[in-house]
């Protein structure tokens, strides 16, 4: 299941809101935690993201990256932070992710309460340009006559490349052996100088190797193309559609804070959306879907059933962290 495409607005009444919400939140710069390494995919968007809402915000918003252990320590920083709206965690996959493959946590899911989606992406895979191998057959040949076979980077346990490796490995049936970094930049670095075959990652990180030429994209994991993509074959092109994966990103709250703050929140960035032309280049540019749920509910409910999805696969393929 993918985040709704559509773009919804949650616009709320000024004079709806508590005085806490219109009159002194926020009165300080606010903290957006993202528990990966600065210079990755997630770390670009990041900061697209900061700066459109800290336009409709009125006020600066710092990206701090905390990365380490799949993104929870984080997302657990955030989750034991003071619940007044002033820290918050943009995080994807590995929210749902890290619970279902990790017996414990540090902290609770019921801890960081969903705020708003941000953004959804068909995941691209992607090897060296110096590399013979050209589609997912050509692969699936390369795996099987290799001593190990394939070599599979990832953003750490339990991320979206994570998942994607495992649905090659039983899509393919072929051996894989998944090698955990620290970023997707990491996973591009280990692509280009040799050390790991190939990653699956999202558009914004991918795209400007792409263009240089330092990597080739072997299919989109998905069934639809992408705009911004147009001679990329899906996997479901390739007989692979089994292989679907999304980097999907959303902006999360501890337990306790202010309905109202998350509300405004919410309305921040679905106005955002609606208004921002950076933001909108940004994400056609990139790939992304301009994916604002509208409402806390709706993002709530696709945490479910995401959460669902992502469990069958965990049990389908047996999947561990390493």
């Amino acid at each position: 299941m993918q985040i709704n495409r559509r773009t919804a607005l949650a616009f709320l009444s000024a004079s709806a809101l508590p005085a806490f919400a219109q009159g002194t939140w926020p009165d300080k710069p606010i903290r957006l935690v993202l528990p990966f390494s600065a210079g990755g995919p997630g770390d670009i968007s990041t900061r697209q993201f900061a700066q459109a809402l800290s336009l409709q915000l009125r006020q600066s918003i710092i990206v701090d990256n905390k990365p380490g252990a799949g993104g929870i320590i984080g997302s657990d920083f955030v989750a034991k932070s003071p619940a007044d709206g002033y820290t918050l965690l943009i995080a994807g996959n590995g929210a749902v992710a890290n619970a279902l493959l990790r017996p414990k946590m540090p902290y609770a899911e019921t801890d960081l309460v969903p705020v708003i989606a941000t953004n959804s992406s068909p995941s691209v895979i992607v090897i060296s340009a110096t590399s013979p191998i050209r589609t997912l057959k050509d692969l699936q040949a390369y795996a099987r006559m290799r001593p190990g076979g394939l070599t599979f980077g990832t953003a750490g346990a339990g991320s979206t490349g994570h998942f994607v490796a495992e649905m090659i490995k039983s899509a393919l049936d072929v051996p894989v052996t998944v090698v955990h970094y620290r970023s997707g930049s990491e996973t591009v670095t280990g692509i280009i100088g040799g050390t790991i075959d190939l990653a699956s990652e999202s558009p914004v990180g991918v795209v400007g190797y792409l263009r240089s030429g330092k990597l080739r994209a072997l299919a989109l994991a998905d069934d639809k193309r992408l705009a911004s993509m147009p001679d990329l074959p899906t996997t479901a092109e390739q007989g692979s559609g089994t292989v679907r994966m999304q980097h999907w990103g959303g902006i999360y709250a501890p337990k306790g804070t202010p309905v109202a703050v998350l509300d405004r929140i919410a309305t921040a960035w679905n106005t955002a959306v609606q208004t921002d032309a950076a933001l909108r280049g940004f994400l056609e540019t990139n790939g992304s879907f301009m994916t604002g749920t509208g409402t806390r509910a709706e993002f709530e409910q696709f945490l479910r059933s995401e959460k669902q999805r992502l469990g069958k696969i965990v049990a389908d393929t047996r999947m561990a962290l390493d």
